[in-house]
């Protein structure tokens, strides 16, 4: 994976102060540590977030609320509260967390985790956020010594409220009830980014919070750094955190601690890091750490890699870090050629298939991108010196078609031939131009020579080819890089016999190509073969007539994503 320049931060973090706490302090306690309660001890501190990138992706709502704040905040005098199927309560919920610059958390029927949460923290006081008033001026008569079930009809043990209640209860800490109107309450900003503030409390509600807080904690405790007169002894948060959010239902919460530990937040609509405006987001910021936060951003090392290839910021020809959809059209190219010239007839095959504006609904989505095939090794005839029966290339001397490729918006596929050793070994040699961004590989198994006990003549088995996969996808993800194509050539599904078992992955995308040769009836038979049952997520290509020809013969159902000639 690229180096991160974690000096060179092109962002610093807005603290959103009106409103907060004027609280004082910032060591963090070390991972899985208590933050002492004593007198001296900071209101609130954060945690030193290590590592580059964190994935938050816990499923359930009350739980990714709880990690999240075991991530962010080392200590808490005060927590915000909720009941967790209490929906009417979880934008004011944001908004109140935010506020005070405290963890927002759930209470559900257990609750032990989040007790133990409150005592971890060395919380004195819970603000108990419900989506009901009446819960609210119930609790306050209590508080006042009136009988509540002459205040509220409402039922204690199942009002709104209850559960964070009585987790606070559990844990010792006194529990105030609020109802509190907010203003806002977008997520984001219509370009997908937010303002790093959400929700905002009414001045009314603040004013009321901070108040009681003081009562509760003692004078002073609640007030804003505004009404003090400055900023001095305001909470010192996390500093350049980019939180990387695709917003559900029911997350509210952590989404909340996030963005009162400091951390600025962004929306990435359904986790897709290789959007051109996310990346560009990304890149960017150049932030110390970057916290993604729900399921739709993949594992933990899926999303290293994004973030990795994002703060790279190269765009594959597509004009994001997607490879598709799109329509790649490929020629050959040669290290003779001139790299001009051979960019130019690419870019004049791939305008043969651009769509007209009457192109059948069935035809490819996406761009059409211009591809040059590069030979960097062949199947040789003979063993020769070295007993490989592979002929290879100077890299080196490939290297200015590359560059003048990527340059012009090219994609590039270096074609590797095979002999009895593993395929990998001949494709890692070319690794020297695998690590340019927009650089695929295309194998060839039928032309494969084997040694007949390790390896077939003529054939490549899914294991083999998958090994070409893992190779890739470890480059890409060290090297920082967007997803790249293997491309398997065929013309019959035997050359690959466990062909069932091919798989794309987040880094590489597998695709078979039928190689079309003979007449018409040939080339049709060819691809019906080897079209026909292909895996989920791996994708065909077709070899046909020569660019210029583009029209009638291609196929539509289903339509190729790779157009080569043969």
């Amino acid at each position: 994976m690229r180096g991160v320049p974690l000096r060179n931060v092109r962002f610093v973090l807005p603290v959103v102060l009106t409103g907060a706490l004027a609280l004082t302090g910032c060591a963090a306690s070390p991972p899985g540590e208590a933050a002492s309660p004593s007198t001296g001890a900071p209101a609130v501190a954060v945690r030193d977030l290590s590592t580059h990138t964190v994935l938050l992706d816990a499923a359930d709502p009350a739980e990714l609320a709880l990690t999240t704040s075991q991530t962010v905040f080392a200590r808490s005098e005060v927590v915000v509260l909720a009941d967790a199927d209490d929906a009417g309560a979880r934008e004011a919920l944001a908004a109140t967390a935010v506020a005070v610059h405290a963890p927002a958390l759930l209470a559900d029927g257990a609750g032990a985790g989040v007790a133990e949460e409150l005592e971890r923290l060395g919380a004195r006081a819970a603000v108990v956020v419900t989506g009901d008033e009446r819960a609210e001026d119930a609790a306050t008569d209590a508080a006042d010594g009136t009988d509540a079930s002459e205040a509220a009809d409402v039922d204690a043990e199942t009002e709104p409220g209850a559960a964070a209640r009585q987790v606070a209860d559990a844990a010792g800490v006194q529990a105030i009830t609020v109802s509190p109107d907010v203003v806002g309450g977008d997520d984001g900003a219509d370009d997908g980014a937010d303002d790093g503030a959400g929700p905002a409390l009414e001045d009314d509600d603040l004013e009321d919070l901070v108040d009681r807080l003081d009562s509760l904690l003692g004078a002073g405790a609640g007030a804003s750094p505004s009404a003090s007169g400055g900023t001095e002894g305001a909470p010192r948060l996390l500093r350049e955190v980019l939180a990387l959010v695709d917003p559900q239902d029911g997350q509210e919460a952590a989404i909340a601690s996030l963005r009162a530990a400091g951390a600025v937040t962004t929306e990435v609509p359904g986790g897709d890091l290789a959007s051109r405006h996310v990346v560009e987001t990304v890149d960017r910021a150049q932030a110390l750490t970057v916290v993604g936060l729900g399921r739709s951003f993949g594992d933990a090392g899926t999303f290293a890699w994004r973030v990795a290839a994002a703060e790279r910021a190269a765009l594959l020809p597509t004009g994001s870090q997607h490879l598709l959809p799109a329509r790649y059209v490929a020629v050959d190219a040669t290290v003779w050629d001139d790299p001009a010239s051979a960019v130019a007839r690419a870019q004049a095959a791939a305008a043969a298939y651009a769509p007209s504006d009457d192109a059948p609904d069935d035809a490819a989505d996406g761009p059409v991108v211009p591809t040059l095939v590069l030979p960097v090794s062949a199947t040789a005839s003979s063993p020769g010196e070295d007993g490989d029966w592979v002929t290879q290339e100077d890299v080196d001397a490939l290297r200015p078609l590359v560059d003048a490729a990527r340059d012009a918006g090219v994609y590039v596929l270096l074609d590797v031939g095979a002999g009895p050793a593993p395929v990998v070994e001949q494709v890692r040699a070319a690794e020297a131009l695998l690590r340019t961004p927009g650089v695929g590989v295309a194998l060839h198994p039928e032309t494969r020579v084997g040694d007949g006990v390790a390896t077939t003549s003529h054939q490549m088995s899914a294991a083999e080819l998958g090994g070409v996969s893992a190779y890739l996808a470890d480059l890409v993800s060290r090297e920082g890089l967007p997803p790249a194509l293997l491309v398997v050539h065929q013309t019959r599904p035997e050359s690959v016999p466990d062909r069932a078992l091919l798989r794309s992955v987040p880094q590489v995308e597998t695709l078979v190509l039928a190689d079309l040769t003979g007449g018409a009836t040939t080339g049709e038979w060819v691809w019906n073969q080897v079209s026909a049952d292909l895996p989920d997520g791996v994708h065909l290509g077709w070899s046909g007539p020569a660019a210029g020809a583009a029209g009638s013969v291609v196929p539509t159902d289903p339509a190729p994503v790779l157009i080569a000639a043969s």
